[in-house]
């Protein structure tokens, strides 16, 4: 029997000899994941005789993730991304690819239709990103960090003239973020910049450690780094001579927002700071509401999203009580071995199950997510004695709007007029105009970031 479904293979490539060269080129599917839906793209080509390729994610910003393996023969795909601890099997047709996508022991079946080659060159709309001739001047520079021991690298916009013009400096949230805050097509920080600069104001952004031309592990960073890296940025761009030194002020989003908190705390703060989507309510308690906020939006059932709630709750908690990396992990095991101790599984679906938690729970565990967890914004909020702007999207499903603009609210109860506190309501976290909120969205808008909210940064900054 086996001899015969050999021969039959071998028949198979034998009448279709073109089937390889219809593998180049990428490959579109959806992956279901618990109700959420999940687009991937698969580039393939051929480099030396040997087939390579890489992912893209459109939803979550991911492009290029390169493929550590690429096996194809004939009708038969084989790929594995290991960081990741991806992989896909799968049968090629003349139309599709049908297989399985497996992520840390999950499988969820993933079909791939060849894109054209004009859907494959399609551009999502960004009808706000800057496109030359600039009514400014631009100027690029480097900047040290030297307790770090790092350079890093970014760009000025200023008005033309000799100034001194207003000047703020741009902090972006969590991840890796180049100058521009580049996610999903979006470039929201040169929107700001270019809109900024065109009302009078100097505006220096800066690709972050490790990322781009910017020198630095961005890996092994905390958000202690980032704000060293932002009180650097920050000294650099007051020693230009058309920047008003006593209108310096600093812009942060998401946990840009929060190192800007810090950096308002300081024993040298900045004259303002624009605080957008900012974290106010402790980390650990806004991440419990992100996890339950998120899971709601993308229709899972109740008892799953609980259950999830519960768990990332605890998850949380072990990380903010752990003081490295292999001691959360071991307390990880023990997390998951508890949870699964009472479920009727059997001893072989749990084994199963603990493994694939382990995979999915402890590439999270890093330097960066157990400081984070650890910091209460309120601390360095209650030491601000600078004007602030602070924004939030009413559809923000990350950082909630009512629970952290009311707290900051009452911190400020007694320097009320130091704060100008606005929610918009129909904007999301990254301030675009937005129907539901979810993540999901941010890629369907072409808005990078709404028009009122850039007009009310600079009335706020030209005021001072």
């Amino acid at each position: 029997m086996k001899k015969s479904i050999f021969i039959l293979y071998v028949l198979y490539i034998s009448l279709q000899p073109s089937l390889g060269q219809e593998l180049a080129g990428s490959w579109k599917g959806e992956l279901d994941v618990m109700g959420q839906k999940l687009p991937l793209v698969f580039n393939f080509q051929k480099e030396g005789g040997e087939w390579a390729g890489t992912m893209d994610s459109p939803n979550q910003g991911a492009k290029g993730i390169k493929l550590s393996k690429v096996l194809f023969e004939g009708i038969l795909l084989n790929l594995e991304i290991a960081a990741g601890g991806i992989s896909y099997e799968g049968i090629l047709t003349s139309e599709l690819i049908k297989g399985k996508f497996t992520q840390n022991g999950m499988n969820f079946p993933l079909d791939l239709q060849k894109l054209s080659v004009d859907a494959v060159d399609e551009v999502p709309k960004r009808p706000q990103t800057p496109i030359a001739p600039f009514d400014y001047d631009l100027e690029e520079t480097t900047f040290e960090n030297l307790s770090a021991g790092i350079k890093l690298e970014g760009t000025i916009t200023k008005p033309r003239g000799d100034g001194p013009f207003p000047a703020v400096i741009l902090i972006s949230g969590s991840g890796p973020q180049d100058r521009n805050q580049e996610i999903l097509g979006h470039k929201p920080f040169w929107v700001v910049a270019d809109y900024l600069t065109s009302q009078g104001i100097v505006v220096f952004r800066y690709d972050e450690r490790g990322v781009a031309t910017s020198e630095g592990d961005f890996a092994t960073a905390t958000s202690i780094d980032f704000q060293k890296d932002a009180e650097s940025a920050l000294d650099h761009l007051s020693k230009f001579p058309f920047v008003d030194q006593t209108k310096i002020g600093v812009i942060g989003h998401s946990e840009g927002g929060m190192i800007a908190w810090e950096i308002g705390a300081g024993a040298i703060s900045p004259n303002f700071l624009v605080a957008l989507a900012a974290p106010v309510v402790p980390i650990s308690d806004l991440m419990v509401k992100q996890t339950k906020d998120i899971a709601r939006s993308s229709g899972l059932s109740k008892t799953f999203v609980d259950q999830q709630v519960s768990f990332n709750a605890s998850f949380y908690e072990l990380l903010k009580m752990s003081n490295s990396e292999a001691e959360a992990k071991s307390k990880l095991t023990g997390l998951i071995e508890e949870s699964l101790a009472n479920q009727e599984l059997s001893d072989e679906t749990k084994s199963q199950q603990k493994e694939a938690l382990l995979k999915a729970y402890e590439p999270n565990i890093s330097p960066w997510l157990i400081n984070f967890l650890k910091t209460k914004p309120e601390i360095a909020i209650s030491k601000i004695n600078i004007p602030v702007f602070a924004a939030f999207g009413g559809k923000d499903l990350q950082v909630n709007a009512a629970e952290n603009g009311n707290l900051l609210n009452s911190l400020f109860e007694e320097k009320s007029e130091l704060l100008h506190l606005k929610v918009y309501p129909e904007m999301n976290h990254l301030f675009q105009t937005a129907k539901t909120g979810a993540v999901s969205e941010y890629s369907q808008i072409e808005e990078s970031i709404s028009e009122e909210v850039l007009r009310d940064i600079a009335a706020f900054i030209l005021k001072r």
